[in-house]
């Protein structure tokens, strides 16, 4: 994933109308943050402690991509997660898509199976309400057995400009439900963006009670 240049190249050379790719169209951001519990799908990656992560992306006329990063304890080698993802997106109106491809990866631990899905992600804006629906497919899992889950999730945020009220419900096939119940504020300070969220998470485990989580957390991240 460190191959973002090349990643964006391909995919835009797809389109056949593209001759030529000036640096000065590309454009570069990035991401950093924090938060008291990385919760993803609603289970802790960090056994309930917090995170410090970051990211890169580049992106030309809709096509992207980008690297994450973060620590996790899960109670075995791994100290880090490393995502790559490439994708496109665009919107027609009110409407945006996103299609993408994410491989989940510990580069330090043999112990934890490294992963990938690809992701459609639909959304719809209509005044301060936003909604959104997404579907994701492991298509890739270092020790899957043959297994190959799938994730649905909606979500929905109305900005009440003092805040924002943000809901989401998620399904990991195999695994368990989620859902959430958050605020948050985005600040512009000079061009760059800063987010706050405090949030509520539940997960309810198909194995049993005995693997529920619920959690409180809040993060911070600044984009640039």
């Amino acid at each position: 994933m460190r191959k973002i240049s090349l990643a964006a190249l391909i995919a835009i050379s797809t389109l056949g109308t593209v001759t030529s790719l000036q640096a000065s169209d590309v454009e570069v951001s990035g991401n950093i943050g924090a938060t008291s519990n990385y919760i993803w799908r609603g289970m802790t990656q960090t056994l309930d402690k917090g995170s410090v992560n970051g990211g890169l992306d580049l992106s030309y006329e809709g096509f992207y991509a980008g690297t994450w990063a973060s620590n996790v304890d899960f109670g075995s080698k791994a100290n880090y997660e490393l995502d790559l993802y490439a994708g496109y997106s665009n919107s027609i109106d009110d409407f945006s898509y996103d299609l993408s491809y994410v491989t989940f990866m510990y580069p330090d631990s043999k112990d934890d199976s490294d992963f990938s899905e690809i992701t459609l992600a639909l959304g719809y804006s209509l005044n301060d309400l936003s909604i959104g629906a997404s579907y994701s497919k492991t298509v890739y899992e270092e020790w899957a057995n043959g297994k190959k889950p799938s994730y649905i999730e909606g979500t929905a945020s109305y900005d009440f400009k003092v805040v924002s009220l943000d809901l989401s419900y998620g399904d990991y096939e195999d695994s368990g439900s989620n859902y959430t119940v958050g605020l948050s504020k985005s600040f512009d300070i000079n061009g760059k963006a800063i987010d706050l969220a405090l949030v509520y998470s539940e997960y309810n485990a198909d194995s049993g009670s005995t693997n529920d989580q619920d959690n409180v957390f809040a993060s911070i991240s600044y984009s640039f």
